[in-house]
């Protein structure tokens, strides 16, 4: 009586399975969820269109689905950065980032191992904390971060004892810039900066920033526009925006 009732119970779930998946093959609008042609794309991790993505949910619940090999190996890269090669690169100083504070040090340590991890965990969430404070981007304000300091190495005319994580006051060769107390009042001159360049907004927070007064209110919107504004650099706006795609990959 028992292995009568287990068969049943595993009888109506494999039946629930069948109709579920060819729910899928007759209302989805994309009938080449099954081909060959996509494959090459899907395994570089490059796109991954709505139907696949049905396919790895279905997967990652257990169902028994024919699923090719590059679907299991954009599963597992889904699960480690969720859904973010899916979404399009913001490239606007002001909004949300689509990256944790966990995967913002995850990217700093890679390119930097020599840093201590808990110093990289802790920058990373003030980062994130002081940006949502302000509306700034903290995608935007870390990957800024990385460029200026060299992923933490430092090594040009700030150093690392002054918490200047973005160039504040550096407008010459030989020149310190700003220092700050710590990590935090450091990383929140850096959002403020950020945000008098991108907003006419008000701060949310004292203002440690000295030279936010000498910023055109609202002059810059996106990360491109920062050559020639931010810094002497052109092409630094797109300095920026190759780490940030470089992020969105990892």
């Amino acid at each position: 009586m028992q292995k009568i009732r287990i068969k049943t119970i595993r009888t109506k779930a494999f039946s629930l399975r069948l109709v579920i998946v060819f729910s899928i093959l007759i209302f989805n609008s994309n009938s080449s969820i099954f081909s060959e042609e996509h494959l090459a794309t899907i395994k570089s991790g490059i796109k991954i269109n709505q139907s696949h993505l049905i396919l790895l949910k279905l997967q990652r619940f257990g169902f028994s689905v024919f699923v090719p090999y590059a679907y299991v190996y954009a599963s597992k890269r889904a699960k480690k950065v969720p859904n973010h090669s899916l979404l399009k690169i913001s490239t606007n100083i002001m909004g949300k980032g689509l990256f944790s504070a966990a995967l913002l040090a995850d990217f700093l340590k890679k390119n930097n191992p020599k840093l201590h991890d808990k110093k990289v965990r802790e920058i990373a969430s003030l980062y994130v904390k002081e940006a949502q404070i302000e509306g700034v981007n903290p995608d935007v304000a870390f990957i800024q971060m990385c460029l200026e300091t060299g992923f933490l190495k430092f090594g040009g005319n700030v150093l690392p004892s002054q918490n200047n994580f973005c160039g504040l006051g550096v407008t010459g060769i030989g020149q310190k810039g700003l220092s700050f107390p710590s990590l935090q009042l450091g990383i929140r001159a850096h959002i403020q900066h950020l945000k008098a360049y991108a907003s006419t907004e008000k701060l949310h927070q004292k203002l440690i920033d000295s030279r936010f007064r000498f910023v055109k209110r609202g002059s810059i919107g996106d990360i491109k526009e920062m050559g020639g504004k931010w810094a002497s650099d052109r092409y630094y706006g797109q300095k920026i925006e190759s780490l940030l795609k470089r992020l969105y990959r990892k």
